[in-house]
């Protein structure tokens, strides 16, 4: 408990004299954790019903590539972001698809969860950052291609503890919560995500994060071609 109560005090201290951008940076730094390869469990609850897909995930913090293994009739559908690029390989049409701009607030495997939550540096790109009592206020920067108004981020010595996101009107319709963090050396990476619909009661997306392997992940893994023969 004590080694815990000093970590989060370290974190503390060190985000004294950072400007938010600095602080929101760092933040997702840590959520994203270190070069790893893991097994993501995807929990996706309805009112009376719930689905799980199990996920082999390879990261290295920037880049993502994700493929289903489980249930086996969604087994071998691959995603790969890059950046701003998201691929798609569909074994159905055994042909990988790059994702237009458009489709990026599609839902991902039908959960809460969309394809712009998996493009990595979204919160940082698309938003101006200032701080309001502790909270990270994240406002959309002119032009930007986002459906909220407003985001923010609640930290916890330095680390992500909850992302509230309000539409453009400044409702509240998602809420993200973490809990959990592991310790890496220097990096981290939460154990469990939930994602809430503030809309529609009993929607949510839980993700469990195991197996995890820190360590450099193949650059082949972050190659299109290899999205439909596996890395």
């Amino acid at each position: 408990m004590r080694r815990w109560a000093f970590l989060f005090l370290w974190l503390g201290l060190m985000a004294l004299g950072q400007t938010p951008e600095e602080k929101l940076r760092a933040a997702l730094d840590r959520l994203r954790g270190p070069a790893h390869q893991a097994v993501y469990t995807l929990l996706v609850e309805r009112p009376g019903s719930m689905r799980t897909y199990r996920l082999q995930v390879y990261t290295d913090g920037e880049r993502a590539h994700i493929r289903v293994l489980e249930p086996r009739s969604e087994a071998g559908q691959a995603f790969l972001s890059l950046g701003q690029d998201l691929y798609l390989y569909d074994p159905r049409l055994g042909r990988t698809l790059r994702l237009p701009p458009t489709g990026r607030s599609e839902r991902f495997l039908g959960s809460d969860l969309t394809y712009q939550d998996l493009m990595g540096r979204d919160l940082e790109a698309l938003f101006s950052v200032a701080e309001e009592k502790g909270v990270l206020v994240l406002t959309p920067r002119p032009g930007a291609a986002t459906p909220y108004g407003r985001v923010e981020v609640y930290l916890k010595g330095g680390l992500v503890e909850r992302v509230l996101y309000y539409d453009q009107r400044g409702q509240g319709v998602r809420e993200l919560l973490l809990a959990g963090y592991q310790r890496f050396q220097e990096a981290y990476l939460p154990r469990e995500m939930e994602l809430r619909d503030l809309l529609r009661s009993g929607y949510r997306t839980r993700v469990e994060i195991g197996e995890v392997r820190v360590g450099p992940v193949p650059e082949r893994c972050f190659n299109p071609l290899y999205l439909e023969r596996g890395c």
